[in-house]
């Protein structure tokens, strides 16, 4: 799975397998399919695992959304599903 940057969009590129290459944008609350090669083609920054997570809680601020501890931040890079956000602990 990787992970870039396009225009401030947080995107992962994986294979399922036996499948095509499959696209998909974070949400804020979750992913969304993404389906503009292209645009990542031209303007996305590969991220680290590190870079990522933190784009992944920037954009949760910017949907004024409840922070997300690292290790959920995480899980939610790695999941192959298209998770949704479960209630935050506390909220």
């Amino acid at each position: 799975m990787h992970f870039y940057n396009v225009r401030g969009l947080l995107i992962r590129r994986w294979v399922p397998a036996g499948r095509r290459l499959s696209l998909e944008v974070w949400t804020g609350d979750g992913w969304s399919p993404h389906p503009d090669v292209d645009d990542l083609v031209r303007f996305g920054v590969r991220l680290t695992d590190a870079e990522a997570r933190q784009l992944l809680h920037e954009s949760r601020r910017r949907a004024s959304l409840l922070p997300m501890a690292d290790t959920e931040a995480d899980i939610v890079l790695r999941s192959r599903t298209r998770w949704m956000g479960a209630p935050v602990a506390g909220s």
